[in-house]
């Protein structure tokens, strides 16, 4: 039986990460690492047909332009931005806020207000030309 020491293990372990990074791309391992995926779309029509995981959120208005979205891989919390002149949905209502986007996206916002709109399982609150939307689930599959 062979015995390793632990600089073998390590060196092991970083010629794996480094093969893993060269074959994958750092973008999808950051999204390994990290259990989540990150969509940009340039239009409502592109992010309607590649939308990853869970239909396109129906808050979104079909002008909408840069549409940004970071979510679990299990689509439990997602944060969203898109750029739209066009008014939200009349089924969406005006609530307290219950939380934040537990993502971070470098394109959110820190400032958050008290009262959002309800659009569904979404709370919303306008931003600079246009809105940014967040779900964090209570429960695994409340989506």
């Amino acid at each position: 039986m062979k015995i390793y020491d632990s600089a073998s293990v390590a060196a092991a372990a970083f010629a794996g990460a480094v093969a893993l990074v060269a074959l994958t791309g750092c973008a999808q391992l950051v999204e390994l690492v990290d259990n989540r995926h990150e969509e940009q779309f340039p239009t409502y029509k592109a992010a309607a047909e590649g939308w990853v995981g869970v239909e396109l959120p129906s808050w979104i208005p079909e002008d909408a332009v840069d549409l940004r979205n970071t979510a679990t891989n299990d689509e439990t919390v997602a944060v969203i931005r898109v750029t739209s002149d066009s008014p939200l949905p009349d089924d969406c209502t005006t609530e307290e806020r219950s939380g934040i986007p537990s993502l971070e996206a470098d394109w959110s916002t820190e400032e958050w207000p008290d009262r959002v709109a309800r659009c569904g399982d979404y709370e919303v609150m306008l931003v600079d030309g246009g809105w940014l939307g967040w779900f964090n689930a209570q429960t695994e599959g409340e989506r």
